[in-house]
């Protein structure tokens, strides 16, 4: 049986060579899901609405004045606008983010060179303990709490550009296979992937460089993939939290056990104020 991880009591077999190839990877799976993504924004249509209320009255405003300059000419009418998201889009480009977690968790195996029994136990995955996890939950507070000071201090500085957002759409919330789905996604396969690959492979590859190299490379990846300014720092906050946890025990069930009580209570907060 391998030796186990243990943030303070040992390392891992994988380095940063492996940790390099692995963020290549993990980059060219992201490039290919946006490629997809734009492919199927092309195809079916936009998964987004076109904005706010007042955005979607211009555009109906936009094609009455259209239609009825067509009329008075007698050509073809214009087709109607898109102001709320295809769910057949969004469908989709959840059912492809689902297929980006397992490319990310394929990465990892491929460079490290373990199948998965192996990596379970070099992270430790196979040891968990529900007596462990009044830490993470401790810590999702913790940074609950810090995201809403953040929020407030970027709105006090009218910052737009960095207010943070929920980088879930809340179009999902309007049909029953895109909240199954985004559920799926958000509380099940993100927090296993992202952790083995973020905290697992990244963290764990750096940690000889010691614990804060480590922690601060591996929090700036997580925070940059999202793709969303709002998001950098205070994701990046949370990726250093993820690390020491990880490194604390030695475990990364705790930083799986943190990603998803904190995604399932912001799922949960969407669905509230959506439904």
């Amino acid at each position: 049986m391998p030796e186990p991880v243990g943030g303070r009591q040992g390392g891992l077999p994988w380095g940063p060579p492996q940790v390099a190839f692995g963020i290549l990877g993990g980059l060219a799976a992201l490039a290919v899901t946006l490629l997809l993504s734009a492919l199927v924004l092309e195809t079916v249509g936009e998964s987004r609405d076109v904005g706010d209320v007042f955005a979607k009255a211009r555009e109906i405003a936009a094609y009455a004045d259209e239609r009825l300059a067509a009329a008075a000419k007698g050509i073809d009418l214009p087709e109607p606008p898109q102001v709320r998201g295809n769910q057949t889009a969004l469908s989709l480009a959840l059912v492809i983010t689902l297929g980006l977690q397992v490319a990310f968790v394929g990465v990892v195996l491929g460079v490290t060179r373990h199948n998965m029994g192996e990596l379970a136990d070099r992270l430790r995955l196979t040891g968990f303990s529900a007596f462990g996890l009044w830490r993470p939950a401790l810590a999702v507070v913790g940074c609950y709490l810090m995201v809403a000071a953040y929020a407030a201090i970027v709105n006090a500085l009218d910052i737009e550009v960095l207010q943070p957002e929920s980088t879930v759409p809340f179009e999902v919330m309007r049909h029953p296979a895109t909240i199954v789905l985004t559920g799926i996604a958000v509380i099940v396969t993100a927090p296993l992937s992202e952790e083995i690959f973020y905290r697992g492979l990244i963290f764990g590859g750096l940690q000889r460089w010691g614990f804060w190299p480590a922690a601060l490379i591996s929090g700036a990846v997580f925070s940059g993939v999202h793709l969303d300014t709002g998001s950098l720092i205070p994701f990046f906050i949370i990726g250093v939290v993820l690390a020491w946890l990880f490194w604390r025990r030695g475990n990364l069930w705790e930083s799986v056990a943190f990603h998803v009580l904190f995604n399932a209570a912001s799922f949960s907060l969407l669905l509230v104020t959506e439904a």
